[in-house]
């Protein structure tokens, strides 16, 4: 393997990572949404319930849809900095 594609390996794998990241933390956020409106369906009357579902924005349509957006985000970052990567020509010396 050439020093060109141990960098590319080292950059996709480095973002994957970043955008892995990204979509576990749009998890937990989605989790703390469904906690919260929970506990307001629960403590408020029910006469509020049909409001709390109208205003329930976060749902697991809206969460894949971002899980989607995230992705298709994180690939094409990989293809474009894949793309700058033929600009140069790179050389490492190994210790």
């Amino acid at each position: 393997m050439n020093a060109e594609d141990i960098f590319k390996k080292c950059c996709q794998r480095n973002t994957v990572s970043l955008f892995k990241g990204f979509l576990m933390m749009l998890e937990d956020l989605h989790k703390e949404h469904e906690i919260h409106f929970n506990k307001l369906r629960q403590n408020l009357p029910e006469g509020c319930v049909p409001l709390i579902d109208q205003a329930d924005y976060f749902d697991e349509d809206k969460l894949q849809h971002l899980r989607k957006r995230t992705l298709d985000i994180g690939n094409e970052t990989i293809r474009n900095i894949e793309g700058e990567i033929d600009n140069y020509i790179i050389g490492f010396t190994f210790k």
